[in-house]
């Protein structure tokens, strides 16, 4: 019994390695289980009837199939934005963004100041 070397938490057969090498690795490639799923899926593998292994491999190879795709559609979008609007850093218009920011925080703590204050002032009229 080896411990999968991917990952520290895995704990896999030497026989359930060598009768099932392709789900094994499928199992551990899965994004769509934690470790204690996969656990689980992986001590199973050999009292599995063929049907319920085609099934689980079908899944399996389902599943990858999907975030492949997701993947490179992600990948595409990100490229197609970076390529669109090729970000520079302006440092005058930060500058300035920065300034707008702090006069403004600076006006409202201000306004803030004379909110307590005229409250302090009608509570002590009281």
């Amino acid at each position: 019994m080896v411990s999968d070397p991917k990952t520290t938490t895995l704990t896999i057969p030497d026989e359930t390695r060598e009768k099932f090498p392709e789900l094994t690795e499928m199992i551990i490639g899965s994004q769509s289980m934690n470790d204690e799923e996969r656990q689980y899926w992986l001590d199973v593998l050999p009292i599995m009837t063929e049907e319920q292994l085609g099934n689980l491999g079908d899944i399996l190879k389902n599943e990858k199939e999907q975030m492949d795709e997701v993947n490179k559609t992600v990948e595409e979008k990100t490229e197609e934005g970076t390529d669109k609007g090729k970000l520079e850093f302006d440092a005058s218009k930060y500058k300035e963004k920065k300034r707008t920011r702090v006069e403004e925080e600076t006006r409202f703590e201000q306004e803030e100041r004379e909110r307590e204050a005229r409250l302090l002032e009608e509570i002590s009229s009281m």
